[in-house]
């Protein structure tokens, strides 16, 4: 199957973003498959209602040992799509490496079971599915955005230096080298978008520490930040559900952001609970939260985020998440809590209970002390 160009309609160009699903298609009991059904019809309704140009699944997609059961697995989360033919593209996290099957095979099986796939292989780079891709005008020749996609690798095998693996200086540097590439052939500059799992260091920039009262608002620290406790600045907008999960070692990567000067936004899987964002040295970092409902989630506030680039005024976008509740779907998998609270709604209202059991067995312990004078 040739693929045609990405191209804006009607002025704009909307890019689904798909949170971690977490699927699985192996030993499945009836509280898996109800996970499942809510998932899928997530995927399903947010499909329908944004009706993308582009859908990007941000890592963590599922896994199976099975090549025969990982097919349809693929097949599953991508019905979505494939039934309303909307082109998609992935970048790979951290648990899709923990199953027998490499990820150059796996990449293949997306496009096996649905070609629609705008992702390729760069060769000799570290990782699996480093490219980039243009975004053609709607009648033009040349592109005039364009969408980076990147390998953040899995888990570290030295736990004492970093939990989580970084972007490679190969990768950094491919990326460099490309983006001067695409300048020199395109006469300038272009705007883009960066796509990938694990993010970068400097989402903290968009954190500090939390003040003793502000401790029921905040999220306890990841990896060598762990005993501290953050929330966001003001200057981020969205929730913060997690202490971003980073690598401890700085790739460099934000720094050539920087340098080349396209990237308008990057955007990140991983963190289940995350969806806030933020400008740092006028670049947005935003994280998209769980679309799956399989491991630790934040309720009926799962969702995908949408951007929505606009062709007649370059570099501009916009950018929000659109949640599971707002689909107007009816959760089959959560329980009432999580139906209708999200989790730090759930913190608050359990400290509030246990102040108020202690305010109780306080005034319990005055008139007991009262009526023994």
């Amino acid at each position: 199957m040739e693929r045609a160009d990405l191209r804006f309609h009607n002025g704009t160009f909307t890019v689904m973003v798909i949170g971690d699903l977490h699927e699985t298609v192996e030993d499945q009991d009836e509280q898996d498959l109800r996970k499942t059904r809510d998932a899928m019809a997530l995927l399903d309704a947010a499909a329908e209602a944004v009706k993308p140009d582009l859908a990007v699944y941000m890592g963590d997609m599922g896994k199976s040992e099975d090549e025969a059961l990982m097919r349809k697995l693929i097949r599953r989360i991508t019905l979505p799509l494939k039934k309303r033919d909307i082109p998609y593209a992935l970048v790979f996290g951290n648990h899709d490496r923990e199953c027998d099957l490499p990820l150059q095979r796996q990449l293949e099986l997306y496009r096996e079971e649905y070609p629609n796939l705008y992702i390729d292989d760069t060769p000799g780079l570290p990782g699996c599915g480093n490219c980039c891709v243009p975004v053609y005008g709607e009648n033009g020749s040349r592109p005039v955005w364009r969408l980076w996609f990147a390998d953040s690798h899995g888990s570290y095998e030295d736990q004492s230096v970093s939990y989580y693996d970084w972007l490679r200086p190969e990768q950094v540097r491919w990326y460099r080298e490309t983006a001067a590439e695409n300048a020199a052939r395109d006469g300038k500059v272009l705007p883009a978008l960066w796509f990938m799992h694990v993010p970068v260091r400097e989402e903290y920039e968009l954190l500090r520490k939390a003040k003793w009262y502000e401790l029921p608002f905040s999220v306890h620290g990841f990896g060598k930040r762990k005993g501290g406790f953050y929330i966001r600045k003001d200057r981020s907008i969205g929730y913060l559900g997690e202490d971003p999960a980073a690598a401890e070692i700085n790739s460099g990567v934000f720094d050539a952001w920087k340098d080349v000067g396209d990237v308008r936004a990057a955007v990140f899987g991983h963190d289940h609970m995350n969806e806030f964002a933020g400008e740092v040295d006028g670049i947005l970092l935003c994280q998209c939260k769980l679309t799956g409902f399989h491991p630790y989630t934040d309720g009926c506030n799962a969702g995908v985020r949408v951007f929505t680039l606009y062709e007649n005024e370059p570099g501009r976008f916009d950018t929000k998440m659109v949640h599971f509740k707002e689909l107007g779907l009816k959760s089959e998998s959560l329980g009432f809590v999580q139906r209708h609270f999200h989790d730090r709604q759930v913190i608050w209202a359990r400290i509030a209970a246990g102040a108020a059991g202690l305010a109780a067995l306080g005034a319990g312990a005055a008139v007991l002390i009262k009526k023994t004078k």
